[in-house]
């Protein structure tokens, strides 16, 4: 009878490993099957992203026609941005001096020339570069989002001119 336990024990474990193949098999079926869907829907991917190319002429079609200037106490929509006066170099500083007054987060202070030299060598052009990106403290514009290049630069002279 002993012999009769053991070949029941014995079937049972070839039973069991039979059922753990088939299930490996089962797992082994579902992840490529997975994997070959990912790779044809890669490969269609690719394709439809040639579609969404966008080209010059939507560029010009979708541009933006105007901008709202917000006045100090009216809001003004233009479509011609041509007729706004560019402020000057001084007005535009007024933005600038919280922090280049005081020199807070490392900002050059206004009319030190020793702060400045190392700035002025690398020319007003880099200058400008730095000022719009924003730098260390000094986020991007100096928070003057409504500045254009030409004013920003106007500010940048101002600043230089009055480094002693």
């Amino acid at each position: 009878m002993p012999e009769f336990n053991r070949i029941n024990k014995e079937d049972t474990m070839s039973q069991a490993t039979k059922g753990s193949t088939k299930l490996m098999i089962a797992v082994w079926a579902i992840v490529m099957l997975f994997i070959g869907f990912k790779s044809f829907n890669a490969s269609s991917d690719h394709s439809a992203s040639k579609d969404f190319q966008v080209d010059n002429a939507t560029i010009e079609r979708i541009k933006p026609i105007g901008e709202v200037s917000i006045d100090s106490s009216s809001a003004v929509a233009s479509t011609d941005t041509s007729n706004q006066t560019e402020r000057s170099g001084e007005q535009v500083y007024s933005k600038c001096q919280s922090c280049h007054d005081s020199g807070i987060m490392d900002a050059p202070k206004f009319g030190s020339l020793e702060d400045w030299a190392p700035r002025i060598e690398r020319g007003i052009d880099d200058l400008l570069t730095v000022a719009i990106a924003g730098k260390g403290g000094m986020p991007p514009k100096g928070t003057c989002m409504d500045c254009s290049d030409n004013e920003l630069k106007s500010a940048i002279q101002y600043i230089i001119d009055n480094a002693k």
